[in-house]
């Protein structure tokens, strides 16, 4: 069974969309649990493989 959290989705998403305007990384202490609300400006892309096998024979 799951918990609903004190914190709706909605406040979560504005609590983002404010995150990116600032360019920062929010933090929400709800009791003794925190939860890290990281916006996709900060998300790091995966690195492309390019097929061209360098340093080899």
């Amino acid at each position: 069974m799951t918990k609903a959290l004190a914190l709706s989705q909605r406040e979560a998403r504005t609590l983002l969309r404010a995150a990116e305007a600032e360019r920062g990384i929010i933090e929400v202490k709800i009791g003794d649990k925190v939860f890290r609300l990281i916006p996709e400006c900060f998300a790091q892309e995966t690195p492309k493989v390019d097929g061209k096998e360098k340093g080899y024979f």
